[in-house]
C-alpha cells in the first residue's frame, strides 16, 4: 500500500509539468516530429526541421520547405517555400507566405493576407482584403486600404483611383 501511495504522489507531481508546451521541437515532416520537455505541438521556443505543422508557436519557427502554424504565431517563422498561418503577431518569411490575419510582416515573393494585415507586405506580389499599413511590390491589390501601396502596378478598390502605377493609397 505504502509503494502504491509513493507511485500516486509521484504521478501527481508530474502533472504541472504535463501542462507545460514544448520549448523545442524538431520537425521531420508534418507532425512527425519531437519535443522537449514533452511531446507537444505547442511551443514556446524553437521549431527546426525540414516541414513542420505546429498548432501555437510563440517564438521562432524555421523549416527548410515549409512551416504551418494552425492557430496563433506570436514571434518569427522562415520557410523556404511555403510560410502558413491563421493568426501572426510578428512576422513571416517564405516564397509564398500566406495567413488569414497578420499584424506585423509578410516578406516573400508572394503574401497573401486573407483577411486583414496591419503592418508591411514586402515581395513581388502581396494581396489583402484590409491592409492597414503598406504594401510595397511589383503587384500590390487591396480591397480595402489604409496606408500606402508602393509598386509597379498598385489596386485598391478605395484608394485614390481604383488602379495607379508606382503609389496608391488612402489615408
Amino acid at each position: 500500500m505504502k509503494k502504491l501511495l509513493i507511485l500516486a504522489v509521484a504521478l501527481l507531481s508530474t502533472l504541472p509539468a504535463a501542462a507545460e508546451p514544448g520549448i523545442f521541437k524538431l520537425s521531420l515532416w508534418d507532425k512527425t516530429a519531437i519535443a522537449t520537455p514533452r511531446n507537444t505541438h505547442d511551443i514556446t521556443g524553437i521549431d527546426f526541421g525540414i516541414g513542420s505543422k505546429t498548432e501555437t508557436v510563440t517564438g521562432v519557427q524555421m523549416d527548410l520547405i515549409f512551416a504551418q502554424t494552425e492557430y496563433e504565431l506570436k514571434g518569427a517563422s522562415f520557410a523556404w517555400i511555403i510560410n502558413l498561418a491563421n493568426e501572426v503577431y510578428g512576422a513571416q518569411f517564405g516564397l509564398l507566405s500566406k495567413a488569414e490575419n497578420s499584424t506585423g510582416a509578410q516578406l516573400g515573393f508572394v503574401n497573401i493576407s486573407n483577411r486583414a494585415i496591419s503592418g508591411v507586405q514586402f515581395g513581388l506580389f502581396n494581396q489583402a482584403e484590409y491592409v492597414h499599413g503598406a504594401q510595397v511590390g511589383f503587384v500590390n491589390y487591396a480591397r480595402t486600404i489604409e496606408g500606402l501601396q508602393v509598386g509597379i502596378l498598385n489596386i485598391a478598390e478605395n484608394g485614390w483611383f481604383p488602379a495607379m502605377v508606382l503609389v496608391n493609397g488612402r489615408f
